[in-house]
């Protein structure tokens, strides 16, 4: 023991104590909330997560604390001048600015006033620069555009999920609708646009009865059109699927008549004539999957919704009625 600091005490605790002893001598009453706010000159994700990681350190206390306000795009002085006239030393600052010139300047004010603050990026793009050996990009704003990324195929595999096979119940957030009979690759197709594109596909199945079409039609009467798709296959090869399915699936007690009707040829031309003819009277984009791969499916799929190259920024709220 030095100085009543234990010398055994590793060097990250040892800082710890001390700063907690400092904070701990201020005049204002421990007791009172404590108000934080959080900058950056991104969404501020990045340090409301960080922020929320630290302080899931300190769950058996009974801290009394708020986030007072979240400031996103502060990318100029001005800004910062109108927000530190707002607050006083009783604050946390924490934030995340990647620019040098405003990261210095928003520091040294911080400083003048004595608030305490926090820039969350600096300690790790110090270490990280000289480990590499290289200068960062200082570029605001990149980690908020592959989370956004990742968070929107998680949301858009949610929802796919959901309205599998008819499923669901808001198709009107649908970016993509895709129907077709029976093992014509509706939910494969589904599920690769969701987790390769983050697009929310429902995909419905058709059977050749006028009371159920008369259902969907009008489930899909005040969507836009042109985000309906029929997936064709050609009646010879999903007769085939059909019968290779039932054939896993089939118990001894079913109803040996309907499975044959599943697969019969005559049944499912049918079917195929019925879908044909439904999908033009509609103006439904068709498109033929008879032997295609998932992927080239999908991306004809992608072209005639007017994706190109992965770019999705088509979907947004302003195309959706």
């Amino acid at each position: 023991m030095r100085d009543g600091i234990n010398s055994d005490m590793p060097v990250s605790a040892m800082y710890l104590e001390n700063n907690v002893r400092e904070a701990s001598g201020r005049e204002d009453d421990m007791d009172d909330p404590k108000k934080i706010i959080i900058l950056s000159d991104g969404t501020g994700k990045t340090a409301k997560r960080l922020m929320d990681a630290v302080l899931a350190q300190y769950s058996e206390y009974a801290l009394d604390y708020s986030v007072e306000d979240i400031y996103q795009e502060v990318r100029d002085k001005k800004t910062l001048d109108e927000l530190l006239e707002t607050i006083d030393d009783s604050y946390l600052v924490i934030f995340s600015i990647i620019n040098e010139e405003l990261d210095k300047y928003f520091h040294e004010r911080l400083q003048e006033m004595e608030i305490l603050h926090l820039n969350i990026l600096r300690p790790m793009l110090i270490t990280m620069s000289k480990f590499l050996g290289v200068r960062p990009d200082y570029r605001p704003g990149i980690l908020h555009v592959v989370d956004d990324k990742y968070y929107k195929k998680v949301d858009a595999i949610g929802y796919t999920v959901e309205h599998d096979d008819g499923g669901g119940h808001m198709i009107e957030d649908a970016d993509i609708i895709l129907l077709g009979l029976s093992r014509t690759c509706k939910t494969p197709i589904s599920m690769y646009l969701a987790c390769n594109y983050g697009i929310k596909v429902a995909n419905i199945p058709i059977v050749n009865d006028e009371v159920i079409a008369g259902n969907i039609l009008r489930k899909l009467a005040p969507l836009k059109q042109d985000r309906i798709f029929g997936l064709m296959m050609h009646p010879e090869v999903l007769a085939q699927a059909r019968e290779e399915r039932s054939f896993y699936l089939t118990r001894a007690d079913s109803d040996q008549g309907q499975v044959q009707r599943y697969f019969d040829l005559d049944e499912v031309r049918k079917e195929y004539r019925y879908c044909r003819e439904l999908f033009e009277r509609k103006g439904w984009e068709a498109v033929d999957v008879t032997r295609r791969a998932i992927e080239e499916i999908s991306l004809e799929i992608l072209e005639a919704r007017g994706i190109q190259n992965g770019d999705l920024d088509w979907l947004n709220d302003a195309t959706r009625g």
